[in-house]
């Protein structure tokens, strides 16, 4: 990059403007949004929600923004953080998928709607993040978003071999003494030796390898991770069995109303995905079958790129910035209803 355009880049993320934004539940927690937009008339206002033991900051990577490229596109970003994540309020009890649907999503959609003076946000979802505005559709056909763009989400984790089946083994291991699962430390500590040393399991179930820098890896694993309660671990849990995933201690079953969820819908894979493997993709397309223009977008090398991706490469990897940023920016912006049902590679 010549040092005309490092001052171009730069003048153009001065621009921008960052503010904070705080979403009230109902039942009395502080949800921290943050929000950033340039001057002026935006396109579309997203929002962009982390997944399952994460914060706000893997939108925003040192170096690797995905939530500044959006903005720098013309949108209006709101970077939501759920209970216990990152800069929002922390329960004093634990707390799990019931939370999330009845109380933090509400909050957010509330907020964000009042503060960009849009009747509809367009929802960019990484892991949980993407399944949490899944399970909100089903139960709101309703719902105030005119698209979902889930990134590394599936519905049903049953079909293949997602890392989250082996800890589900694990869980007994720490009985009922062990409220919350530290996820944060672990990574951490992770962090110390990831991207050279030994391939531990918070790297890889995240991250491959070849795909991100080593560097970072270890920025990530040090920023972007938090503490996971274990009732939330234990209602994820539920898409294992049988009747698939489910809340309110069982008594609300998801699968079977999965056509309910009618939302314009893409739906982004890693082909090295440990957590959201092709298998669980294609069966939450299947599943889908009620949502408006669905299509599923998939990235590795057998759909025609250089390398392969994993669960956080599709957000920070070596080529997201050139090979999946782009797809999420033309989807945001598309004018919807000339790719129904499109499947494809490289995009």
């Amino acid at each position: 990059m010549t040092s005309l355009d490092s001052k171009s880049k730069k003048k153009a993320v001065m621009t921008l403007q960052d503010t904070r934004v705080t979403a009230r539940t109902a039942d009395g927690i502080n949800l921290a949004i943050r929000r950033l937009r340039t001057e002026g008339e935006t396109r579309a206002t997203v929002v962009l929600q982390h997944g399952l033991g994460a914060n706000g900051r893997s939108f925003d990577a040192r170096g690797r923004s995905l939530v500044r490229h959006l903005a720098e596109q013309g949108f209006d970003c709101f970077v939501p953080e759920l209970r216990g994540a990152g800069r929002s309020q922390r329960p004093t009890g634990s707390f799990g998928l019931d939370e999330y649907i009845e109380q933090d999503i509400p909050a957010i959609l509330d907020a964000v709607r009042n503060e960009s003076g849009r009747d509809t946000v367009r929802w960019v979802g990484h892991s949980m993040g993407g399944i949490l505005m899944m399970l909100y559709a089903i139960e709101h056909p309703d719902a105030p978003v005119d698209r979902l763009l889930a990134i590394g989400s599936a519905l049903d984790y049953r079909p293949g071999k997602s890392v989250h089946r082996d800890t589900k083994k694990f869980r007994f291991l720490a009985g009922d003494w062990l409220p919350t699962l530290p996820f944060r430390f672990l990574s951490q500590l992770n962090g110390t030796v990831a991207g050279y040393g030994p391939l531990l399991p918070a790297e890889k179930m995240n991250f491959w390898r070849s795909n991100i820098e080593p560097e970072m890896t270890r920025h990530v694993m040090n920023t972007c991770f938090e503490p996971i309660p274990m009732r939330l671990l234990d209602d994820l849990a539920t898409t294992f069995a049988d009747a698939g995933l489910s809340r309110k201690k069982g008594e609300l079953l998801y699968l079977p109303d999965a056509h309910r969820l009618v939302l314009p819908t893409c739906l982004i894979g890693g082909s090295r995905d440990a957590q959201a493997p092709t298998e669980t993709i294609d069966e939450t397309a299947r599943l889908l079958r009620g949502a408006k223009d669905l299509e599923v977008v998939r990235f590795g090398k057998p759909h025609g790129h250089d390398d392969d991706y994993g669960h956080v490469d599709l957000l920070v990897g070596r080529r997201a910035q050139h090979e999946v940023w782009p797809v999420i920016g033309e989807y945001l912006g598309r004018v919807l209803g000339r790719a129904s049902g499109r499947e494809q590679g490289r995009a």
